[in-house]
């Protein structure tokens, strides 16, 4: 069956489809999650147990070691890292580069069971399980809440803001940097204890049953079966103090506040942060896969805005590190530059094919773009830098087609034949080489979609983006544009003077290069060679360096330096930048 015929003889059909396409199209572009470069998951499962009060030694053997021998049988396995320090344990399990999301989620679900039967001391907290994936280490937007008031006040006006992003819709995590978790500190008075002849571990007991979950079996109804278990929790200082430690023969009661005294303290520990010199608690937010990076920094800052309002004025709230600058700017620079590359692309058109020619050949451009948009939606991927370079850098490939079998239908129509019949003959005579040209086009970008490792999975969008614009394209010429050159083609009437002199000079020129083939021949091998040659000497650079509004100070003191010294050390080069006046 001819194409070509095909073409002609549906026009309602046709031009109907395309309509449908653009709109579809455009339904899809602002459907599209916008984010900055695309999620690359690393199949890596993180296991952190934190063991308070044991030394390093202690927690790499009860600890690490065990879950290391629990994990060791998974398949899949790329390696298994551990860090164990005084108080935690942190161990990394990486897989192979080449399973898929589906194993992976099998794979992260048989750590957890092994996780399970793992032997811990009791004494650990509870312990965190999760996967790693580029998110986690580039958040959407940081909000620094700081100022001069209280501590304790800060920390729990941050917890209050955290529980409200968390509201945001598509906000996987809020993470907390500086806040202090708040504990209860119990001084004991060992002459007061001796004297009562209480030990250490009976007050350790007591405080544990008060505070702990204890299972108290199953209550059986007619209609079903609860299982009851009470949970202890003490919220106040005075409530702990007023704990029963021991109830004596005689009647007598002995209270935690008899033998020890008790502090609501914050954690010491806890990392400090300071905002423009000034404490401060940082609130990093992370989007769900495939989020929408924009609306979350959109609607995160009018739940922050309204927050704000009720805020105490001893606190002020800033934003940080806000992605959304970075991708605005990044697809308007695109979208710039693709707007920019269709016009001049239209414009040489026009210049060779004539006003209605050039107009045919560069209506494939919206057409195949839409139905990528279209597809991409289908696929669950997003718009980001890496799938808008990849548009971008397809662009002049679309039209390549359209070009021949226009150019080739002005051809056989300046021979005599009808605009019908041209554009027939014209498309029956060149799909196959057009065919041929999209398969070796996409065969040249196809490797990077099966590049290993983190690199291919964050190159993946872009042969992606480039084949489907292709394969669109070439439907869209062998069956679209028949149709469009029969309905707005036209013959131009004569040459160009322009480009008559640039054929006269080509052809002069060429003439001479045939006269001396071997010498060309010869001269474009030796070129080569030399180009070859030099391309050790090219710096090689992945990604080139771009200018950011920020930057990083890493100070690193001698090991086992005091944490006060080192935060006074700080302090200083923080004073002398604010003295600047360059932070407002």
């Amino acid at each position: 069956m001819s194409i070509g015929k095909w073409s002609v003889d549906n026009p309602v059909l046709l031009n109907i489809l395309m309509v449908a396409i653009i709109i579809l199209g455009g339904f899809s572009i602002t459907r599209l999650p916008r984010e900055q470069f695309s999620e690359v998951p690393f199949f890596w499962v993180t296991i952190l147990v934190p063991y308070p009060g044991a030394s390093a030694a202690d927690v790499e053997k009860s600890v690490t070691v065990p879950i290391e021998n629990e994990m060791d049988g998974l398949t899949k396995i790329k390696q298994i890292s551990s860090l164990t320090r005084e108080g935690i344990s942190y161990v990394q399990i990486e897989f192979d580069d080449g399973i898929s999301k589906e194993q992976f989620a099998r794979l992260y679900q048989e750590v957890q069971t092994r996780f399970n039967k793992v032997v811990l001391p009791e004494d650990i907290l509870d312990p965190e399980i999760d996967d790693f994936s580029s998110s986690d280490f580039l958040p959407v937007i940081e909000v620094f809440l700081y100022g001069t008031g209280d501590k304790v006040e800060l920390n729990k006006s941050a917890l209050r803001l955290q529980e409200l992003l968390l509201k945001v819709p598509e906000v996987e995590q809020v993470t907390l940097t500086g806040d202090r978790s708040r504990q209860f500190r119990i001084e004991v008075d060992q002459r007061r204890i001796e004297a009562r002849g209480i030990s250490l571990n009976e007050i350790t007991r007591t405080i544990q049953n008060r505070v702990g979950s204890i299972p108290g079996g199953a209550l059986k109804t007619p209609s079903r079966e609860y299982l009851v278990r009470t949970f202890g929790e003490i919220d106040n200082i005075d409530e702990l103090a007023q704990l029963i430690i021991r109830r004596n023969a005689d009647g007598s009661i002995v209270r935690l506040g008899d033998m020890a005294a008790c502090h609501d303290t914050l954690d010491p520990k806890a990392a400090l942060v300071r905002y423009n010199g000034k404490q401060s608690i940082s609130l990093q937010i992370s989007k769900v896969v495939g989020g929408n990076s924009i609306n979350v920094v959109d609607k995160a800052k009018e739940v922050v805005e309204q927050f704000r309002a009720d805020l105490p004025e001893a606190y002020k709230i800033s934003f940080f590190n806000d992605s959304t600058i970075r991708i605005r700017s990044s697809i308007s620079v695109l979208v710039t530059n693709a707007i920019s590359g269709f016009m001049l692309l239209v414009i040489i058109l026009w210049l060779f094919l004539g006003v209605k020619n050039a107009f045919i050949a560069a209506l494939g451009i919206p057409v195949a773009f839409s139905m990528t948009f279209i597809i991409l939606e289908l696929l669950g991927e997003t718009l980001n830098s890496n799938s808008l370079f990849g548009l971008v850098l397809v662009l002049g490939l679309v039209v390549d087609h359209a070009i021949v079998i226009v150019e080739n239908s002005h051809r056989l129509q300046a021979t005599g034949l009808s605009k019908r019949e041209a554009a027939i003959a014209a498309t029956d005579e060149v799909v196959w080489p057009v065919f041929s040209a999209t398969l070796t086009t996409i065969a040249a970008f196809l490797p990077l979609m099966i590049l290993p490792g983190i690199l291919g999975r964050f190159f993946r969008v872009i042969p992606l983006v480039v084949s489907v614009a292709l394969v669109v394209s070439t439907i869209e010429a062998f069956t679209f544009l028949p149709l469009h050159f029969v309905e707005w083609g036209s013959l131009r009437s004569k040459q160009q003077s322009w480009f008559s002199l640039i054929e006269k000079w080509f052809s002069y020129i060429f003439k001479k290069l045939l006269r001396v083939k071997y010498y060309v021949v010869g001269g474009a091998f030796v070129l080569s060679i030399v180009v070859i040659s030099l391309l050790g000497r090219v710096r090689q650079d992945l990604f080139s360096g771009e200018d950011y509004t920020y930057f990083f100070i890493d100070i690193e003191l001698p090991v086992g330096t005091p944490r006060t010294k080192t935060n006074t050390f700080v302090n200083r080069f923080e004073e002398i930048i604010l003295r600047t006046g360059a932070l407002m």
